[in-house]
């Protein structure tokens, strides 16, 4: 693909147009060549989701001239540059969430709503919300930018010894900052009135003698500035991004590997299709059944596709679900038993204190600015980095989420027959309660050196997380590249390969470093 018809498609991604990518590849709608293209089900590959690991995969497949079809439950997002796309905190709409009958997320009223199929899955595991994107650029268009790699040291601690921290650094994590956009917080943005908070809470860890940096984001900064300029719809400045940015302030997959990936003429893709189960064929080749959606939630059509070569890449919740539905109904019966193992929350904590006399702004904007590591001082190893929640932009708090580095606790899942679904079986409150006390000693520790600040309880039942990893391990449950032991053609690519925690981070450029790398080798193996 020349240069300028990367830039063509990359400007039809950035107005929501993914979909209409279809006619520069497929032929126009209503034309006999379109009508063939959009009706075919067998591919050689199919890719299940399009987020992180799912879009590098159709990447490096659509270039290597494979016939790939991608299938994506949630919808492709518009931009909208005169009104708001997503609903928020302080406007909450049904498509906020995936089928869900009531609203549920930290600081937000649990206010009913009609199922749809929204942004964001929040499924309520026993002791544990984990939360996952629903759309076209899967967890991309939710989560909150934050692109980091982890240390060194707890990257060789946790991942197999075949993975090599140093290629990671010199080739892989290059290679998806580069794709993904990321940067720097610039320091018009970072001094301009939405982000008083970060500046105030990078004062207050400066006087509990904690040192801070800024932290990459893929945030387009010119749609920030546009923001703050009074030319674009509000999002980013407010910190309504939790739920997507609909004037395209957040750089998703949607306008980078997913556009490249269909301007290869290989690929195609397929929203509203959720898929249902996935099993082997007398014939060697792997059946998936997918239902296609409307955009209210109903099925439109139920279909079976098949394909040679299987690359799931659902998200950790979703994969999970899945392989062990499918190991434990007889339709993958070789899947290797730790498969559903392994399952982390990433340590993920959400905290908040308060300094009244102190101002934070009339909005507190998102993406995150700055973050510390603390590697001895709270009993675990802990990133905080400076957040924003909606719900809690009228007081005068700081929002701190961490994520610790736990090598311990982990999850199990297994099918539950009596409600016919996989079920994360084994989480206890116990198994978050380490990260929770390195949370609280961190933030008692900056009250302490902030006068006048005070702790706030945040009225949340149950931890969340919105870093979900593990359950089909790389080593254990794979190879290196991903390939499911003992099933040739069967391939995981998502966060449910990374080790059930990240290492000290967040896991969207870990989950792309890993499957470009495994896409290269697979690439190269032909399979």
């Amino acid at each position: 693909m020349s240069a300028l018809q990367r830039r063509q498609f990359l400007r039809l991604a950035g107005k929501g147009a993914l979909a209409g990518l279809g006619a520069a590849v497929l032929g126009q709608q209503g034309s006999r060549a379109f009508a063939s293209a959009v009706s075919r089900t067998h591919f050689h590959a199919l890719v299940i989701g399009s987020g992180f690991g799912g879009s590098v995969a159709a990447l490096r497949l659509g270039q290597a001239g494979v016939d790939t079809l991608v299938v994506e439950r949630g919808r492709e997002w518009p931009v909208a540059p005169a009104k708001p796309v997503f609903g928020s905190p302080n406007g909450i709409t049904d498509t906020m969430f995936w089928f869900r009958r009531n609203a549920r997320w930290p600081g937000m009223l649990p206010v009913p709503l009609t199922p749809s199929p929204g942004v964001l899955e929040v499924s309520e595991e026993d002791s544990l919300d984990i939360a996952c994107g629903a759309a076209v650029g899967g967890g991309s268009v939710v989560y909150t930018g934050a692109t980091l790699a982890p240390p060194q040291r707890y990257f060789d601690a946790l991942y197999p010894s075949g993975l090599h921290y140093q290629e990671f650094t010199r080739t892989w994590y290059p290679k998806v900052r580069a794709m993904l956009g990321a940067g720097l917080m610039p320091q018009d943005v970072y001094d301009s009135a939405p982000f008083t908070h970060s500046r105030l809470w990078d004062r207050q860890m400066a006087k509990a003698r904690f040192r801070t940096s800024p932290i990459d984001s893929t945030f387009d900064w010119d749609v920030v500035r546009r923001e703050l300029a009074g030319t674009a719809p509000l999002s980013a400045t407010v910190g309504d991004s939790d739920f997507g940015c609909g004037n395209g302030a957040k750089k998703s997959l949607t306008h980078s590997y997913l556009p490249d990936a269909l301007a290869t003429g290989n690929v195609q893709l397929r929203s509203l299709h959720e898929v249902r189960s996935i099993a082997r064929r007398s014939d060697g080749r792997f059946s998936v059944a997918v239902r296609q959606l409307d955009f209210r939630g109903a099925t439109i059509d139920t279909t079976e596709y098949t394909c040679a070569m299987l690359f799931v890449a659902a998200g950790t919740l979703n994969t999970n679900r899945l392989l062990v539905a499918a190991r434990e109904l007889g339709a993958l019966p070789d899947l290797p038993a730790t498969v559903g193992t392994g399952f982390g929350d990433n340590g993920d904590q959400l905290n908040l204190r308060s300094q009244p006399l102190k101002s934070v702004g009339a909005s507190q904007g998102s993406p995150s600015a700055s973050a510390a590591f603390f590697h001895h001082e709270f009993g675990l190893p802990l990133l905080a980095e400076n957040w924003v929640l909606p719900g809690y932009s009228a007081l005068p708090a700081t929002v701190t989420f961490t994520m610790t580095v736990d090598t311990d606790h982990r999850g199990t899942f297994r099918y539950d027959p009596r409600r016919r679904r996989v079920v994360l079986a084994d989480w206890t409150r116990e198994k978050s309660a380490a990260a929770a006390r390195a949370t609280l000693d961190y933030s008692s520790r900056v009250v302490e050196a902030n006068p006048g600040s005070l702790p706030i309880t945040l009225n949340n039942p149950r931890t969340m997380t919105g870093h979900p990893v593990g359950g089909c391990a790389l080593g254990r449950c794979t190879d290196l590249e991903g390939r499911v032991k003992g099933n040739r053609g069967l391939y995981v690519m998502d966060g449910s390969l990374l080790p059930g925690n990240v290492g000290g981070a967040n896991p969207s450029l870990t989950i792309a470093a890993v499957a470009e790398r495994a896409m290269s080798r697979i690439v190269a193996a032909g399979g």
